[in-house]
């Protein structure tokens, strides 16, 4: 993150190479004016990230003073690791078990904010969906999935709750794309794949079909958090994420009273018709949120813990890696902005019941 001086510039980078492409100075775009902020965002390379888009689009984060630098990555895997690297600011839509899974190995990440709550389907052939009705459907089934995606461990921990054992019930095959996930689902190498929102417009170009949602398994779950370097925060008492937070929330207002609004942001990046971008940014399954939801991510952090998915972390306190404070300030300041706006008080109530 750093002060910039030039026009306000926001990239999204689709490119092969993302990685080395992100430690390349020359390829990071500059931002706004005087003594305005710059941070670049990692996110989905299939889908964007929702509210960003939303917030580019309608103009938040310049009227924030604060310019935002998008890149596109392949997986939560690679996301992450960029963010560690100091090649990104900010994480957005690399779930919640992928940053638990890098604190619990030792990452410094803070989780500030919110993006994404339920929403991933849980895919088939056509020809296959009658098939599964239930939990006790997957046993004897070969499912795919990819490690550290959050619908990963909701399926896992909804499986053990049922008393069906994942290990031996049935078998599980991690992928590292959701691209090679959806392909071997779609050529039968797996007969279900656990699969993410990001990959959902990919999954219904290519004919497959969702016999379930993470939703149906475990009702409003956390997922996509909003996820930096805890040093960073210390630069102007994080003044910057302050301001991006400020942003998401106005743009999770605006999708809220233009649902149309998500549909028009995500063109720049899925190549379909409006249809299947609606479907996708506007099904019922996603709730989008950002609320950091503190509450939630400790009680996926415990869930992880119960099915073996992190280990010898019990000297870990994951409250001390969720930062709830420049959430709350952003939301006050907009209080503040606007004192007539009941919508912004609401937000706090919902702030206080999930984090305090």
């Amino acid at each position: 993150m750093k002060k910039t001086n030039q026009k306000w510039i926001a990239s999204f980078a689709l490119t092969v190479g993302l990685l080395a492409a992100c430690g390349d100075d020359e390829q990071i775009s500059k931002g706004a004016a005087s003594d305005d902020y710059e941070i670049t965002v990692g996110l989905s390379q299939s889908a964007g990230g929702t509210l960003v888009d939303i917030a580019h689009q309608e103009g938040y984060f310049e009227e924030e003073h604060i310019s935002v630098n998008r890149v596109g990555f392949a997986n939560s895997a690679d996301g992450l690791n960029a963010l560690q690297a100091g090649k990104i600011d900010v994480g957005l839509t690399f779930g919640t078990a992928g940053p638990l899974t890098f604190i619990a190995n030792g990452s410094d990440f803070s989780i500030i904010g919110g993006h994404l709550e339920g929403g991933h389907p849980i895919l088939t052939k056509k020809e296959n969906a009658g098939q599964y009705t239930s939990l006790e459907s997957y046993k004897g089934k070969k499912v795919g999935t990819i490690r550290i995606f959050t619908s990963d461990i909701v399926f896992r921990s909804a499986l053990e709750d049922a008393g069906i054992d994942w290990k031996k019930d049935l078998e599980i095959v991690e992928f590292k794309t959701g691209s090679m996930l959806l392909e071997a689902v779609a050529s039968g190498k797996v007969d279900v794949a656990v699969s993410a929102n990001s990959f959902y417009a990919q999954a219904v170009d290519m004919g497959l079909e969702a016999v379930a949602w993470s939703n149906d398994l475990q009702e409003g779950h956390v997922c996509c958090r909003v996820v930096t370097r805890s040093e960073l925060l210390a630069d102007e008492d994080g003044e910057a994420y302050k301001r991006f937070l400020k942003a998401l929330i106005r743009a999770e207002r605006k999708k809220i009273e233009d649902p149309h609004s998500a549909v028009t942001a995500a063109k720049e990046y899925m190549k379909v018709d409006d249809k299947v971008i609606n479907t996708i940014v506007n099904d019922s399954h996603s709730n989008y949120s950002s609320d950091p939801s503190r509450e939630k991510v400790v009680q996926m952090w415990e869930q992880m813990k119960e099915i073996g998915y992190v280990e010898n972390v019990d000297d870990i306190d994951v409250n001390e890696y969720v930062n709830i404070d420049l959430y709350e300030k952003a939301l006050n300041e907009l209080i503040k902005q606007y004192p007539d706006d009941a919508y912004y008080k609401d937000q706090l109530v919902r702030f206080n019941e999930q984090n305090i």
